[in-house]
């Protein structure tokens, strides 16, 4: 009995050891994990970790949660359902906390001031933008295009500006175009679901769901451009302002609604 109670207050002890950081603020656990960043993070974060394919880390708000133990767990173990994997094989426990050290020292980073009206871009999205036609927000819109109810929190102004004005500057992964071509003759374009050597998943902008194996079919293509139109013509300087004002609020915290 005494062995059981033992083991199970070194168990407890172990995990509340997790929840923080116990190398917080030490200079030579964040320059260690600026450079284990750099090498394994920063290709889809970026090298200072302000955001590209993956979610700008220097905002300080992660939807993964915004503890150290959340930090610890998405850098461990990864995130379904994402291009994010997880570093257990690689890291040992004090390693992962080294990388978690960098990421809150470089946290924080002032956003730019915005001039752009958020009302008046919210309107923009969901009318002139047609952005709702694609994308989604908390209940609304299309499932084509990424969901953007939590982008004001995962992605910085400069991104999103890049976004509205070069989308293919920086496509979000698993969102290339795919264009089949059947051997009927019939051209059915769409959003990548999933793309291998053997066949193809696709959602179309009526968000029907195909699939084909290329032998059914007389082409099957994948563009590395993004089927998000550029607005650098569309909008007006003014527009792209408020449409930036508009996305950068958006913090999943029922403002879509």
């Amino acid at each position: 009995m005494v062995r059981v109670l033992l083991t199970g207050l070194l168990l407890l002890t172990a995990g509340s050891a997790q929840d923080k950081n116990p190398l917080h603020g030490n200079k030579d656990a964040i320059e260690a994990g600026k450079g284990m960043f750099r090498i394994y993070c920063a290709p889809c974060h970026g090298i200072a970790a302000q955001g590209g394919r993956g979610p700008d880390l220097t905002l300080g708000s992660y939807t993964a949660g915004n503890e150290d133990a959340s930090l610890y767990r998405v850098i461990a173990n990864g995130v379904a359902g994402t291009e994010m994997p997880g570093y257990s094989d690689r890291f040992d426990s004090d390693g992962i906390w080294r990388v978690v050290s960098y990421i809150r020292s470089v946290a924080g980073r002032p956003a730019p001031p915005l001039t752009g009206n958020r009302a008046a871009g919210e309107k923009l999205f969901w009318g002139k933008g047609a952005c709702g036609a694609c994308h989604r927000l908390g209940m609304r819109g299309s499932r084509i295009a990424p969901d953007l109810t939590l982008v004001g929190r995962t992605r910085s102004v400069e991104y999103l500006k890049e976004a509205l004005v070069a989308p293919n500057a920086s496509i979000t992964p698993g969102y290339n175009t795919i264009t089949i071509v059947t051997k009927e003759g019939k051209k059915i374009a769409g959003v990548q679901r999933n793309y291998d050597a053997f066949s193809a998943q696709v959602m179309d902008a009526q968000e029907n769901y195909h699939s084909f194996f290329r032998d059914e079919v007389r082409s099957m293509e994948r563009s590395l451009e993004s089927m998000m139109p550029s607005y650098a013509a569309t909008l007006s300087p003014r527009e792209l302002d408020d449409m930036l004002a508009f996305l950068a609020s958006l913090r999943g915290k029922g403002d879509t609604q």
